[in-house]
């Protein structure tokens, strides 16, 4: 960071009593360049925040695309017989529930191992 002067001047005629005896309050007790530098931070983070809702806005907009496009879709294959009107439902995924219990039961295994197959295993 290079070196900076110590000292601000704000002229301004526009500053409320309220403003002014914060201002002063901060000034006193030497922690005026802490409380602006805090203010300045929060203003680029709601700038930046600000950013954010925009790419927000900008991506839910293209998702409202896609669906209106994949609707128009659907509707093409219904009409030029493409699909029939049954393979076209919408139906919510599915996530297959896992369950607790035994991988498998041990008492009904089939299948078998020839010594060629463990011949590689040897070395050990």
């Amino acid at each position: 960071m290079s070196e900076r002067q110590n000292a601000f001047t704000i002229k301004t005629n526009q500053l409320s009593d309220e403003v002014y005896n914060k201002l002063a309050k901060y000034a006193k007790s030497r922690k005026l360049g802490d409380y602006i530098s805090s203010l300045i931070l929060r203003d680029l983070d709601d700038s930046s925040t600000g950013r954010k809702a925009i790419e927000d806005k900008k991506t839910y907009e293209m998702l409202e695309h896609i669906k209106n496009e994949l609707a128009d879709l659907k509707t093409l294959a219904k009409t030029t017989g493409f699909v029939g009107n049954d393979s076209v439902k919408e139906e919510p995924s599915k996530v297959p529930q896992l369950k607790e219990g035994k991988i498998a039961d041990l008492e009904n295994i089939s299948g078998s191992l020839d010594d060629d197959d463990l011949e590689e295993y040897n070395d050990f």
